[in-house]
């Protein structure tokens, strides 16, 4: 079984963290912010800096710099979030460690995605990105922005490999355990990336979800995604943060690398326990990928705001 560490407390986040934004239109999910930070934690570097897709609030963006990024810049294309996050988040102290820009990086070269940044960032950078996930039918997706994640729930996901791909940089991508994970790890594998270390977090659905279950229930049922069932209650989900590295290519081996299905297998197992702890992880697995796992066993926040 790879090495399998646990987490009970928000390590990341601040007091203000906590407190669900004013403007009706700033996605506001604590957990989904805490494991973003996580995920750029194990791939961070001496003098690195991270460039944030989504960035939403950007409580995750000044958490990263707290947590060793010698720069993060972030670009959103709400123009209500990237307000609030410049208020709230940005360096007011004129060394400009955390910057915010508006604009739609799926729709951006990564030329201009970077020209977006008021000065240049260093090298090495880490592209990151805690993306809306949701696997919904076309009806529902339209209507709530902030979780919508096409039929597959990586509709986002093609355009962050692409940017992570150009600049030859480590990735960080945030998925659910009901999108596509396997999916997921092919389009990583295709760009030359391979999985480095995971970190999951069992969550409850939203409302919006459940009421719009349909996609994940059909998903599931074609065995591309996995929910989380205990005594026969509400089925709940995984958080998955991948922390990936770019290889170029380089050391395309089996032996060693978490495959698509090896992701599979390691969510089908963490769905077997009866706690938040994730207990059976803990037990041995066949797929050879010695990896770091991480659980984040997290109170729910009192408040979810998804828009």
């Amino acid at each position: 079984m790879p090495n399998v560490s646990r987490v009970q407390t928000y390590e990341h986040l601040t007091g203000q963290d906590f407190v669900p934004p004013g403007s009706p239109q700033v996605f506001f999910e604590p957990a989904d912010t805490e494991i973003g930070v996580w995920v750029v934690k194990d791939l961070v570097t001496a003098g690195c800096s991270v460039l944030d897709l989504g960035s939403g609030s950007g409580a995750a963006a000044a958490a990263m710099a707290r947590a060793g990024a010698t720069r993060v810049h972030g670009v959103d294309s709400g123009a209500e979030t990237v307000a609030w996050a410049e208020k709230h988040y940005a360096s007011h102290d004129g060394d400009r460690r955390v910057t915010f820009a508006l604009g739609d990086f799926a729709a951006m070269t990564t030329e201009r995605l970077l020209a977006t940044a008021p000065t240049p960032l260093p090298r090495p950078l880490i592209v990151t990105s805690n993306p809306p996930y949701v696997p919904l039918t076309l009806r529902a997706d339209a209507q709530r922005r902030s979780i919508s994640g096409g039929t597959d729930g990586l509709k986002w996901a093609p355009a962050i490999i692409g940017h992570g791909r150009e600049l030859r940089s480590d990735l960080g991508l945030t998925i659910g355990s009901y999108s596509t994970p396997r999916k997921a790890v092919r389009l990583l594998e295709d760009a030359g990336y391979r999985v480095h270390a995971v970190t999951l977090c069992p969550l409850p659905l939203g409302e919006f979800t459940l009421s719009n279950i349909e996609q994940v229930l059909a998903l599931e049922e074609a065995e591309e995604a996995v929910l989380w069932r205990t005594d026969g209650g509400t089925p709940r989900y995984f958080i998955v943060g991948l922390a990936c590295r770019w290889t170029a290519g380089a050391g395309d081996g089996e032996a060693g690398r978490l495959s698509g299905e090896g992701l599979l297998d390691l969510l089908r197992t963490a769905a077997r326990s009866h706690t938040s702890r994730l207990e059976a992880l803990d037990g041995a697995r066949p797929d050879g990928w010695q990896g770091p796992v991480r659980v984040l066993d997290l109170p729910v926040a009192e408040a979810r705001h998804h828009w």
